[in-house]
């Protein structure tokens, strides 16, 4: 009996030994951002290792000793934004502004008295930094701690991101998830992608390095490396994605897709009147959100109005997230709030049809829960992801510009009583699922991973140290042309004098004959 005690008492202390101190920050003040992450950050903390994790949405789980959460909710103030006005601006003016947005935020939080005691704390040391690769400035936390950086997304990473690490990310065959193309490209499509490489280097040059560069010298001190150097030097990128949802591409071997239902949780009892509206709807239910980004109390009057004179001829309950506590017009087949258990009503039997902005999560959800969809997408790497989601047959797409009763009915009608949407739903679930680990096995074992080893710098493509000239062989293309110049130049050369030459000869001959 003390021998097994004691043998406990050693595996206990190797175990606890081997903990590792982790420090995440995912500053972007968005449920969707958060919950990718959350199970991650539950799952390494009861593995015995020390998190600490800077967010906007705390888990608050008292159960989780060695999680610590510093709250910076605050943050949303800067993203209290209408999406419909803002979409409608030109792109510059967008990213000129988002920029700004950005920076004032991440200065708001790393002005945080507990952010800022985790930077100038000299007793603690960090074994790996974990940072939300759209927050620059927040990479200087790696360089702070000497310590592997690792980079996650919520989403896909952006073209921008997979060109600078060195992964490839042809604007043809891979364009960037922020466009709405999907598939074989038009000539018109191919050139605005191929542009768009150019736009997103000036932008990220001039608008959004600069501002956090300045962030990181005046809440992290001088003498740090530049962001793109931190960047460049990352150990691994964790994306959201997974081979089967999104597009095929190739990625380096550190780069982690982490998707594929991450965030979902266990099935949870509904509130006791909610249950009853599910259980009760005879002809099914239609489940509508927007999100949380984008709002549907800041739809156009006309479009709200379309939507409702739509669900008043429908025999089918709705369930609308609606932000505002009324909402006129509205017919008894729809109820309202602002807030729904939006993975446990998708599951429920009697749900038909998932009417959704298009964010990535809320495809994850709806897709294993199986129920089809009309894509309504808004902003952001929505437009792309309905556009791949109809293009495996998971539902249609409309406009939000231009929702017309008669086509919205139509398209609620034909998902809803057309089957093979239906099918091709529980087809992708599977597809999905059909793989040897999760994504978050995945990930938390490329963490610890990259702390056993104090990073994985031997998996970066060596490409990204070669000169852009190098890179894209226009050394090697321009000493071909030359010297291929150089052979035509001569044998042009000595053809005109051989001709000339052949010239004299024969006028010297004649000469001489006569």
């Amino acid at each position: 009996m003390n021998l097994l005690l004691c043998v406990t008492v050693v595996l206990v202390s190797v175990e606890y030994s081997f903990g590792a101190n982790i420090l995440g920050v995912v500053p972007t003040p968005s449920v969707s951002h958060q919950v990718v992450f959350w199970p991650l950050w539950k799952e390494l903390s009861l593995r015995g290792h020390k998190v600490t994790v800077i967010t906007t949405d705390p888990m608050n789980n008292a159960k989780l000793q060695n999680l610590t959460e510093i709250d910076l909710h605050s943050a949303y103030q800067f993203f209290n934004l209408n999406i419909f006005q803002v979409t409608e601006r030109p792109m510059f003016e967008i990213m000129y502004d988002y920029a700004d947005i950005l920076s004032n935020m991440l200065d708001h939080i790393l002005t945080n008295d507990e952010v800022q005691h985790i930077i100038k704390d000299d007793t603690t040391h960090y074994d790996v930094v974990m940072v939300e690769a759209f927050h620059t400035a927040a990479f200087a936390f790696a360089s702070r701690f000497k310590c592997p950086l690792i980079l996650l997304s919520s989403l896909d990473g952006s073209s921008f991101a997979y060109r600078e690490i060195g992964n490839p990310a042809h604007p043809i065959l891979h364009p960037d998830f922020m466009l709405p193309f999907h598939n074989e490209l038009t000539f018109t499509q191919r050139l605005a992608s191929t542009g768009n490489i150019l736009f997103t280097k000036f932008i990220q040059k001039y608008f959004f390095l600069p501002p956090q560069q300045k962030l990181v010298e005046k809440h992290f001190g001088t003498g740090y490396p530049m962001i793109e150097d931190i960047f460049k030097n990352y150990s691994m990128f964790f994306v959201n994605t997974n081979r089967f949802l999104h597009p095929i591409r190739p990625l380096l071997p550190n780069i982690i897709q982490i998707g594929g239902g991450t965030h979902l949780q266990k099935r949870a009892i509904l509130p006791e009147n909610l249950q009853n509206v599910l259980d009760n709807a005879r002809n099914g239910v239609i489940y509508f959100s927007l999100g949380s980004n984008v709002k549907s109390k800041h739809l156009s009057d006309d479009t709200r109005l379309e939507i409702l004179e739509t669900f008043k001829e429908l025999p089918y309950t709705v369930l609308w997230k609606f932000e505002n506590e009324n909402l006129p017009n509205i017919s008894e087949n729809v109820i309202i709030s602002k807030w729904f258990p939006q993975q446990d009503v998708l599951r429920h039997p009697n749900v038909k049809l998932f009417i959704t902005q298009g964010g990535l999560q809320s495809l994850e959800e709806t897709i294993f829960s199986h129920v089809p969809i009309i894509g309504i997408p808004v902003m952001a790497d929505q437009m792309s992801n309905i556009a791949n989601a109809v293009s495996k047959g998971l539902g249609l797409s409309l406009d939000y510009k231009n929702i017309r009763k008669e086509d919205f009915k139509s398209a609620i009608l034909t998902v809803i009583q057309n089957p093979r949407y239906r099918s091709k739903v529980k087809e992708m679930a599977s597809l999905i699922q059909d793989q040897p680990e999760t994504g978050l096995h995945r990930a938390v074992w490329w963490t610890e991973y990259v702390i056993r080893h104090g990073g994985a710098p031997y998996m970066r493509n060596p490409g990204i140290d070669l000169p852009w000239y190098q890179y894209y062989l226009l050394d090697i293309i321009g000493f071909v042309l030359l010297i291929s110049t150089v052979v035509i130049f001569v044998t042009v050369v000595l053809w005109k004098t051989a001709v000339k030459v052949n010239r004299v000869f024969k006028h010297y001959v004649k000469v001489k004959v006569t």
